[in-house]
């Protein structure tokens, strides 16, 4: 099954490197994913795949039926890029101003036509059914949570979900899975400082909202060193100060954003408590007003333990053991298929991309991210494999 599963997919290599190129020329934002998702749509639909469209406004579901009874998997793929300006200086760069696939999500797309493209083709050999989910919306502004409310995991009801990133902390050629929390969770907060501005001549005269930021900030950083257990990962960052208009004009008003990222509920628990009560002792300190706007994004991806087993036997049926790579520790990025894993049973590949020798070196979400295109065939092949296995012998 191995050759004819390897056939299949050389057969359509071409296509699926070409889909990644178009889309990397024609890169969209969050939820804006309209021409990549027609792309997805019109394929799908060639293939005789049943088709929905609009969901989260431009997202596509595909749905294959096997010829065969058997449980529903799903393949859930990101179509969405990042408002960076690409200086990778390849023949395919984005033509949009600004706008750049610089995390691997043009790949993960053509990935996910380039399964359905091979698993049409073995339609008979299907014991069950497959869902292809094309997802925009998974940087910003929350494209998972929005398509499993319209209902993407039900009729028929998954059994079991699997998803895919481009990652280049592991070599090219090797796959890496991890059993629990893979990713963490992300809270983003906005505080808004109120003082009295004035002259910045007479500081005494003003009640001074970038001292007390500044404070803020300090005292922020002691959540981690000294608030939270060290064996549970926390990461706080402030990214973003804005204030003031002028070199002699103390403001009224600074306003700060940030991030928390957390794996355990009791961290951030932690996080969340203690920067209330920053913020009391800064207001009532510094004689100023100041406000706290929580958003959470994402929870913790957890990747379900006997699923994850799966994969990770599933894999060696399709490349050799050395190539598995059981990843540590999660990372404390963030990732929206957390929403579908807190619904159905789900579990998370990275698919190698660094190769140093040929320079495939940069990391997501910079200007020259890019990878060797042979990963996208590995990558189709391994993901085929995965779900033909599950079907014929689900957990």
């Amino acid at each position: 099954m191995a050759d004819e599963l390897k056939d299949k997919v050389l057969s359509v290599s071409d296509q699926i490197i070409g889909w990644r190129r178009k889309f990397h020329r024609h890169p969209e934002l969050g939820l804006e994913c309209h021409k990549t998702a027609e792309v997805a749509c019109e394929h799908l639909l060639k293939l005789g795949i049943n088709v929905k469209v609009g969901i989260a406004q431009t997202g596509v579901l595909g749905t294959l039926t096997g010829d065969n009874p058997g449980p529903v998997v799903a393949l859930r793929v990101d179509m969405d890029a990042l408002p960076l300006a690409e200086q990778t200086g390849l023949p395919f760069a984005s033509e949009i101003e600004g706008v750049m696939h610089a995390c691997g999500h043009d790949g993960h797309t053509a990935m996910g036509m380039g399964v359905a493209t091979v698993l049409s083709k073995l339609k008979h050999k299907l014991n069950g059914t497959v869902k292809f989910i094309f997802q925009p919306g998974e940087e910003s502004p929350g494209g998972a949570k929005q398509m499993v409310k319209e209902g993407v995991l039900e009729n028929p009801r998954v059994n079991a979900l699997f998803g895919c990133h481009i990652f280049p902390s592991i070599p090219t050629g090797n796959i890496g899975i991890r059993y629990g929390a893979m990713t963490a969770g992300n809270d983003e907060f906005t505080i808004s400082l109120h003082g009295v501005g004035g002259h910045a001549a007479y500081p005494f005269k003003c009640s001074d909202p970038v001292a007390a930021a500044g404070h803020l900030i300090t005292a922020v950083q002691t959540i981690v060193s000294r608030n939270n257990d060290s064996v549970h990962p926390l990461v706080i960052s402030i990214t973003e100060i804005n204030g003031g208009s002028g070199y002699n004009i103390i403001p009224e008003t600074v306003t700060l954003r940030g991030t928390i990222r957390s794996i355990s509920d009791h961290s951030r628990q932690i996080a969340l408590k203690r920067l209330k009560q920053i913020i009391e002792g800064i207001k009532s300190g510094f004689g100023i007003d100041c406000s706290l706007q929580i958003v959470t994004k994402d929870f913790p991806l957890i990747c379900n333990e006997k699923l994850t087993k799966f994969v990770e036997k599933s894999l060696v049926n399709w490349l050799d053991q050395d190539r598995v790579q059981i990843i540590n520790n999660p990372s404390m990025g963030a990732e929206d298929l957390a929403y579908f894993s807190a619904a159905v049973p789900t579990t998370y590949l990275r698919i190698g991309s660094y190769d140093e020798k040929n320079n495939y070196i940069h990391n997501l979400h910079t200007p020259y991210f890019n990878f060797d295109e042979k990963i996208l065939i590995d990558g189709t092949y391994i993901l085929s494999g995965i779900i033909l296995d599950y079907l014929n012998a689900p957990v």
